[in-house]
């Protein structure tokens, strides 16, 4: 794997309960923070999540150690979310940041978006085609258009963004958080199993394919 750079801001990101649900007995949460865990040995892990969700944040964590640093913020709100971490990132060159429901991302999902954030490139992040059929319906459920799959991509994480390409109170960029208008963004393929769980049964549906 490609060497991780020291300076890195490493984020972990509770954006959804889901992040606490369990797959194969074992968290969402728990999952995400171990494969960081492997890819940055050395690094520490911010955990971002809401005060309401803190609590069992802290309590998953305890086993793994004091390598967790906490941050109180909303994950979904970008400006908010920059505001939060800024102070984390003060001797960082750029800030990587997983969504906790996402348990299933590989070693080889983030190695496509280390590998590709170089220095041409402000911020990265990992994407697949979107290959169902999109409708747009009105109010009385009547398809009003179809839309056109090529236009739309299955956005992942890990997001890679240098720091200079950061504008901490922009607007909502479709990042984690707010960049540049000039940034130089670049999307990696990004794999099956980095989709993101939204209920229940997506854990339950993403436990039967890990079998």
């Amino acid at each position: 794997m490609s060497k991780p750079n020291p300076t890195m801001c490493v984020v972990l990101a509770i954006t959804s309960n889901t992040a606490f649900l369990e797959t194969g007995k074992i968290a969402n949460l728990l999952r995400a923070y171990d494969t960081l865990a492997t890819i940055f040995p050395t690094h520490p892990i911010h955990i971002a999540a809401k005060s309401s969700d803190m609590g069992r944040c802290r309590s998953l964590l305890v086993a793994r150690g004091n390598r967790s640093e906490f941050t109180l913020c909303d994950s979904l709100e970008p400006s908010a979310l920059a505001r939060a971490i800024k102070p984390l990132w003060s001797n960082s060159e750029s800030v990587l940041i997983h969504d906790a429901s996402r348990p299933f991302v590989d070693q080889e999902q983030f190695e496509r978006a280390l590998t590709a954030f170089d220095d041409d490139v402000d911020a990265v992040r990992p994407a697949m085609p979107f290959t169902e059929t999109l409708k747009i319906l009105n109010v009385d459920s009547i398809i009003q258009e179809t839309l056109d799959r090529s236009t739309v991509l299955r956005i992942s994480t890990p997001e890679i963004i240098r720091t200079s390409a950061i504008e901490v109170n922009g607007k909502d960029s479709g990042w984690f958080l707010p960049i540049k208008k000039n940034a130089r963004i670049e999307h990696v393929a990004g794999n099956p199993s980095g989709l993101r769980i939204n209920s229940q049964s997506d854990a339950e549906l993403m436990e039967l394919q890990q079998d």
